[in-house]
């Protein structure tokens, strides 16, 4: 069984995704996901859980016996084989190879921020790794860890319809380092616009070499920042 918890001030948040189809429906009954209020481990009075920052600047930061106390009992409960996360806009951004890395750990735990920040003792003493989305900012770690929670499960038996899925896309085996090109469905000819001939030939060899050569033009001119990389 492999356990990933999330530690936030908005639980609804996490339930309501993980509850909605096509999410519940798909993702292994061996995947577990909790979400934990992070007030429910305040030792402060009204449930406590952040202050004003030292120093000049403005703004609020979560405080680390909260965070910490939330880390200790998941850890406890899960038997300490957990690997701790905390999503950030100063962390390692996130890619393909990262997400299928983290989502070999047995347990995760992911602790989302607010306000303008955490502060720093608690991640120097709990924290493994701190993980960003992009280079932009938002308001909180609900939606970073939600959407690192997708892009996991497509890792997960049985949620795709077809396992082969995964080689397909942008990053995929077949296309390392590179997007995904154009595909195709019925009707054949849509307003006087065709699916590319070799797409109807039924030769896979030749199939696949179309795709990755579209796929390399279309990473050129969308992103030239992997070419490097291709």
């Amino acid at each position: 069984m492999k356990n990933i918890d999330i530690i936030t001030l908005f639980p609804e948040i996490i339930e309501g995704y993980i509850l909605s189809q096509p999410f519940a429906k798909n993702i292994s009954p061996e995947v577990n996901i909790e979400a934990h209020q992070l007030r429910d481990f305040s030792p402060y009075k009204h449930r406590q859980v952040d202050d004003k920052q030292y120093g000049t600047e403005p703004g609020m930061v979560l405080m680390p016996e909260p965070l910490s106390n939330a880390v200790d009992f998941i850890e406890k409960k899960r038997k300490n084989n957990c690997y701790k996360i905390l999503l950030s806009p100063q962390g390692k951004l996130i890619d393909t190879k990262l997400i299928n890395s983290i989502y070999k750990k047995p347990n995760l735990i992911f602790v989302c921020g607010r306000y303008e920040g955490v502060d720093e003792r608690f991640i120097e003493e709990k924290i493994d790794l701190e993980i960003s989305i992009g280079d932009f900012v938002l308001s909180g770690g609900e939606l970073p860890s939600l959407l690192i929670l997708e892009a996991m499960s497509r890792f997960s038996p049985g949620f795709l319809g077809n396992e082969k899925s995964l080689l397909n896309d942008s990053f995929g085996n077949n296309f390392k380092s590179s997007l995904k090109g154009p595909v195709y469905t019925k009707p054949n000819d849509y307003k006087g616009r065709k699916v590319p001939e070799v797409l109807l030939s039924g030769d896979h060899k030749k199939i696949l070499e179309w795709r990755k050569e579209i796929s390399t033009a279309r990473t050129k001119k969308r992103r030239d920042d992997l070419i490097n990389w291709i």
